[in-house]
């Protein structure tokens, strides 16, 4: 496993499904019920599914504050929604498992809202909005895995191969610097970048020091060796969560 480039084959696809595509799963059915009762319910669903900024209403529905990170009534919002946590939602997934996508998903959507109602409660100025989307949670998955693999290299089309942290740079500079959407959406994927970088920089401190607690660079060589025998024996597969981690951080510490 090359930790410089990376190869979206290069990952199993069991990893890619369940926990991943449950989640794209999730938007698009979202989405298709929106589109589908808004033509006979005159858009209540909706209504009912996204976050509101005044806070009496937001009492009355709390489970908009999930629920709206799986609402997009756009179908380009949608797609490069799916796109971007495809692609960085399969890294994450390859490297920390199931639980930690749904984690990092989840949280990035949560800290997007708490930023957005805080603004409003704050500046009443900026008017009664609703939120939707999962920009917010997207954004945090990105920036976690910017803290996980930065040097990692993705093919951008017509560019060629750009690490990982240049493009969720510039990514965290498109949405949370007000060059695209209202002021209410950049509130929130300034609240999922946060949380994605906050999650991403406390699991790599972690890693750094499970990997210097006391063991020599020839302890790590002969621990990734005995992992590599293990997938050339059984396959990639076959690894349980643990192994697969400790892998990837073996891969990327040595590399270093």
């Amino acid at each position: 496993m090359a930790i410089g480039s990376f190869d979206m084959r290069s990952i199993p696809a069991a990893l890619r499904s369940n926990t991943l595509y449950a989640l794209i799963a999730a938007n698009v059915s979202v989405f298709v019920a929106v589109a589908v009762f808004g033509i006979f319910d005159g858009g209540r669903m909706l209504a009912w599914l996204v976050l509101p900024s005044w806070l009496p209403s937001m009492l009355r529905q709390p489970w908009s504050v999930l629920s709206y990170m799986f609402v997009q009534t756009d179908v380009l919002h949608l797609l490069f929604n799916m796109l971007w946590l495809y692609c960085f939602g399969s890294i994450l997934l390859h490297v920390n498992g199931g639980r930690a996508l749904v984690r990092v998903y989840v949280a990035g959507g949560v800290a997007g809202a708490a930023v957005f109602a805080v603004s409003h409660a704050v500046y009443p100025a900026m008017g009664a909005a609703s939120l939707m989307g999962s920009s917010a949670s997207v954004l945090a998955v990105a920036v976690a895995v910017a803290f996980d693999a930065p040097d990692m290299k993705l093919n951008l089309w017509p560019v060629g191969p750009v690490k990982i942290k240049w493009i969720v740079a510039a990514m965290v500079l498109l949405f949370c610097v007000g060059f695209t959407g209202s002021v209410s959406s950049t509130m929130a994927h300034t609240g999922g970048a946060v949380c994605g970088a906050v999650l991403g920089f406390a699991r790599r401190r972690a890693w750094h020091w499970r990997s210097n607690r006391g063991s020599a660079p020839a302890d790590l060589r002969a621990e990734l060796d005995e992992l590599l025998d293990k997938v050339k024996q059984s396959g990639y597969d076959a690894l349980s969560g643990h192994d697969k981690r400790r892998l990837f951080e073996l891969s990327h510490k040595i590399k270093q």
